[in-house]
């Protein structure tokens, strides 16, 4: 079985799609809802992989900051030893805090640029539910021609 090493750039990438759905919220109706709540939690989840578990902080490069479990030691559940200072933990947590913002900053710059594709394809997702493969890729491809599509649109 061959190993799959993932870039970091992949990994900021996965964060931007997952954080699409609350982004395009925000640039369509300028508010966001609870619908989010599954890609945030998996958003979170790489951003501290990244830092903790990735060693690809820019502070603590090459280092590996997980958690690791000490056993039961007599308890009934196993026990979490950190084995950094809490001013490391901050430093985890803001960390974190400011690459979700960063990206998710990025993703809303984006959707706002490309609004007019968005609401596109949203109106599309309303008519038929699912748009495949094939069809996205060409609505993308055709982005700059989304006028005359929009023009197709209204005379179907």
């Amino acid at each position: 079985m061959k190993a799959q090493f993932i870039h970091k750039k992949q990994l900021l990438a996965e964060i931007d799609v997952l954080l699409g759905g609350r982004a395009a919220e925000q640039v369509a109706f300028n508010m966001v809802s609870t619908g989010a709540a599954n890609d945030l939690a998996r958003v979170t989840d790489i951003a501290r992989s990244i830092i903790s578990d990735y060693g690809m902080s820019d502070k603590f490069k090459n280092v590996a900051l997980s958690k690791r479990g000490a056993g039961y030691l007599g308890h009934n559940e196993p026990q979490l030893v950190r084995e950094y200072a809490e001013t490391t933990q901050q430093y985890i947590d803001e960390e974190i805090a400011k690459i979700i913002d960063e990206r998710y900053q990025a993703v809303v710059k984006l959707l706002s640029e490309k609004k007019p594709l968005l609401e596109f394809i949203s109106k599309r997702l309303l008519e038929k539910e699912t748009i495949e493969s094939e069809e996205f890729e060409a609505i993308i491809a055709a982005e700059h021609n989304l006028d005359s599509l929009n023009q197709d649109e209204k005379q179907d």
